[in-house]
């Protein structure tokens, strides 16, 4: 069974080097966690699947990109996250991910919550230690609580990548909803780098948009470890 799921995974990300370059298909693939920060001293484990469309099987389905993770309220208004992309294993590569989000301000009188939220991406072949790379990226998304159960929200991503100078534009739009006082699905659309050309070669992807970009579904799950 293992044996299967690693020819899955291992297979769309080949048919995924077809599309994109690395730090397109890589970065983006997660979940906007926190949409908002968490109270202080609260902690979270955190699941994000999912990633930019891809062909498979005679169907378009999106990426199995996994990352876990965790969430922490490390003051009123300061919430520290770290995921490791466990699917990168599979192709012999280390990945992990570490950033801050911070409330900018509190939904209220009919303006929505906004959070802002800056990563550090690192990724490296195992085999080759000297092909290590680190990519920044801020977010910010605006945020609506609705009966007091479910988020909805929108914002945007801003990838730099330093190795060939280039920057990455991804608008996003998703939902949260609690499905319990500790638990929350989350389930978020992508337009992953939405100003790159991707009508031809490399860059060509399956849900692009005006030949640009490629469209990605994510699903994220987090429970509380604390209260």
């Amino acid at each position: 069974m293992m044996t299967s799921i690693s020819f899955v995974f291992t297979y769309c990300f080949m048919r995924i080097f077809t599309f994109f370059p690395f730090a397109i298909v890589l970065i983006g693939c997660g979940v906007t966690q926190p949409v908002r920060v968490i109270d202080q001293g609260t902690t979270q484990a955190a699941v994000s699947l999912g990633g930019p469309l891809i062909p498979f099987g005679g169907m378009t389905v999106p990426t199995p990109y996994l990352n876990l993770g965790l969430i922490h309220g490390y003051k009123e208004n300061l919430t520290l996250t770290g995921n490791v992309h466990t699917t990168m294993a599979l192709l012999k590569n280390a990945a992990f991910d570490v950033g801050a989000a911070t409330r900018l301000a509190r939904e209220s009188n009919g303006w929505p919550e906004l959070t802002a939220k800056g990563q550090l991406y690192f990724f490296s072949d195992l085999e080759r230690l000297d092909n290590a790379r680190i990519f920044p990226l801020l977010s910010v998304n605006a945020s609506y609580l609705l009966e007091n159960s479910t988020l909805i929200y929108a914002g945007a991503e801003q990838l730099i990548q330093f190795s060939k100078p280039q920057y990455f534009f991804t608008p996003f739009a998703g939902t949260q909803l609690s499905l319990s006082d500790r638990s929350a699905l989350q389930i978020e659309l992508k337009w992953m780098a939405s100003n790159v050309s991707s009508a031809h070669g490399i860059f060509r992807g399956t849900g692009a948009i005006g030949d640009h970009g490629d469209v990605g579904i994510f699903f994220g799950y987090t429970y509380g470890l604390s209260r």
